[in-house]
């Protein structure tokens, strides 16, 4: 079964104005894609806040000749197809992903998919904190924290070594075997 983590950043507190996505890819236990967009957000939520900027780095200069969503979306949707979709903290990027869907008229996909937060806290008790950094900090994964990409691919990581050290293999089963909470979009 194939499992796909995606990551977005956003220009403001708008979840509709994405600017950046990462998404990484693993099928029969191999990282099979990755792939990385900046994203122009739509002029109704185009505004960069300060704060956004200080976290992620990405300017409005560095969006203006990027494309819109729908274009991004066009390529990231076969991403989705037969997968189980992962995000660390998902309400998020599902939030976001929803947003930008519903803001652009793309109609939302059905996505099934869990947070490996969640799924960080219940195999990983011992841990004070299970930010995204904490847990590549944890499991030796190299992480540019707040870079889309980099952020999908440890997220994708947490999720194989959870694997790794439980033997399952299949996230819905991994999910029932955590009591990790599959949701849909």
């Amino acid at each position: 079964m194939k499992l796909t983590a995606i990551d977005f950043e956003t220009a403001n507190g708008n979840a509709a104005s994405v600017c950046a996505v990462g998404i990484s890819v693993m099928e029969d236990g191999a990282v099979e894609e990755k792939y990385y967009s900046l994203i122009r957000p739509e002029k109704n939520v185009s505004w960069f806040a300060p704060g956004n900027i200080s976290i992620h780095g990405i300017h409005p200069d560095d969006v203006k000749d990027a494309p819109d969503f729908r274009e991004v979306y066009d390529q990231m949707k076969i991403y989705f197809d037969d997968a189980v979709v992962i995000a660390h903290n998902a309400g998020f990027d599902m939030k976001c992903l929803k947003a930008a869907c519903l803001n652009t008229g793309i109609p939302v996909p059905t996505i099934t998919y869990f947070d490996t937060v969640e799924l960080s806290r219940k195999v990983f008790r011992n841990l004070e904190h299970h930010r995204l950094n904490n847990m590549c900090d944890y499991l030796g994964i190299e992480l540019n924290h707040h870079n889309a990409l980099s952020d999908s691919y440890g997220c994708l990581m947490i999720a194989a070594s959870v694997m790794n050290l439980s033997g399952i293999y299949d996230p819905v089963e991994l999910c029932a075997a955590c009591n990790v909470r599959l949701k849909q979009l």
